[in-house]
Order: C-alpha cells, then structure tokens, then sequence
C-alpha cells in the first residue's frame, strides 16, 4: 500500500516488494535510520510466489548492505487483503541520541 492506502501493483510481486520496502525506507528516515539499521525481517508470501523476486528488490532498493538483517520467509495461504502478495515487518536497532 502507498500512504494513502493504494494497493500498488496489483498480481505483481516485484512492485509489491519495491512498495513495501519503499514505506519500511520512509519509516526508518522518520527516526534518521536506514535499512543498515534493520536486524531482522520477517517477510510473508503468499504461496507460490518466489522469494527470489522479493529479495531482487530488495537489492534495488536498500542496495547492497554490509551487514544484512536477518530474514525469515513464510509462506502463507493467504494476506488479509487478498490482493497483496506479501507483508513485510522488520527490527531495527537505533542508537539514542540522548
């Protein structure tokens, strides 16, 4: 979903994924994080769609990491919205300032 609640790429995993990391991006900067702050991801697919898409996006996207999160993929039959293909939740380590 964009940030207005638009389902993006209907049926395609790939601009799903890009959505998504795009929204997780937009939340890390709310806190002047960046995807190096991620530790752990959990990413739910709707079976039968192919990790290997999801994780091509991801490079796009975050680009390559010195250290990358750790990542768990599930397959599930099924997101609340039957349209999305994919949930993405992750960790994030962020060193206070205070």
């Amino acid at each position: 979903m964009n940030s207005t609640g638009e389902l993006i790429g209907a049926g395609d995993l790939e601009m799903q994924s890009k959505q998504a990391l795009h929204n997780i991006a937009t939340i890390l900067a709310s806190e002047n994080a960046s995807f190096a702050n991620l530790v752990k991801l959990n990413i739910y697919l709707v079976h039968g769609s192919d990790p290997r898409i999801g994780y091509k996006a991801f490079q796009e996207v975050a680009g390559i990491l010195d250290n990358r999160p750790l990542v768990t993929v599930l397959f599930v039959s099924g997101i609340a919205r039957p349209s999305c293909l994919l949930e993405i939740d992750g960790i994030a380590v962020i060193e206070d300032k205070d």
